[in-house]
């Protein structure tokens, strides 16, 4: 007899729709950066520090993002979820 295996729920079955985040990245970014991260606005902040935010579809997307900005030599201070 076969025994019958678990339903595994992956991460991006279980993500809310429209789900924000903003990036606070230290220093100016150039626009050559910036044009890595078409899917992401830019935030007028006069700190000398960037915010970026923007829709984040799953978690998939998420590590991406996060493999972009360490690629790129980019310090993340601060990562937060927005409000619905």
């Amino acid at each position: 007899m076969r025994m019958k295996e678990p339903d595994v729920v992956r991460p991006e079955s279980s993500w809310p729709g429209n789900v924000r985040y903003t990036f606070l990245i230290s220093g100016s970014l150039s626009d050559r950066v910036l044009a890595a991260f078409p899917e992401l606005d830019v935030s007028d902040v006069t700190t000398g520090d960037t915010t970026l935010f923007g829709r984040v579809d799953g978690p998939t997307d998420l590590r991406g993002m996060l493999a972009r900005f360490d690629a790129l030599g980019l310090t993340i201070i601060e990562m937060r979820r927005l409000p619905d």
